[in-house]
């Protein structure tokens, strides 16, 4: 299978949704994500309850960030994700699969079938390399968790 092509960018899209899904919940108010990774929240935990001019920390927001990404690392990792592997996972994903170049027509068969997290789990165990498919599944069942918690789409586009 080639990389980049196809539905094998839904790999990609996944790994990408989950990780943009990570970041909206850590930094709820945050206006902009720019330069944010789920590999480097600790450190925009620090730089974004950190005063820019004065230096000073705000260590009540600081506990507030800290804890929201704790606690949904820990809910994250009961379905399978694991923080030491999988931010790294999903920019290897991502830089090798790719993302959806455009969004899918509104209510085409490919619409459905990329909210349905059935098709994409059987997408991935049958077409993703095996070593790469137990990975996916998690970050797949967590990307589902999450849209079910948060109440919105399985994609937000």
């Amino acid at each position: 299978m080639k990389a980049k092509t196809g539905l094998s960018r839904l790999f990609g899209e996944i790994a990408y949704q989950l990780d943009q899904r990570i970041l909206s919940h850590v930094f709820k108010g945050q206006k902009r994500l720019y330069g944010f990774t789920v590999v480097n929240i600790p450190d925009k935990i620090i730089e974004v309850s950190t005063h820019p001019l004065t230096g000073k920390a705000d260590e009540g927001y600081r506990l507030y960030l800290t804890q929201r990404y704790a606690d949904l690392m820990e809910r994250l990792h009961q379905l399978g994700y694991k923080a030491t592997l999988h931010p790294l996972f999903t920019e290897i994903i991502i830089n090798t699969y790719g993302i959806l170049k455009a969004r899918p027509s509104e209510y085409s068969s490919q619409e459905i079938d990329f909210k349905n997290p059935g098709f994409l789990k059987r997408l991935i165990m049958t077409t993703a390399p095996r070593k790469l498919q137990t990975d996916l599944v998690a970050m797949l069942a967590c990307l589902c968790s999450m849209a079910q918690k948060d109440k919105r789409p399985l994609l937000l586009w």
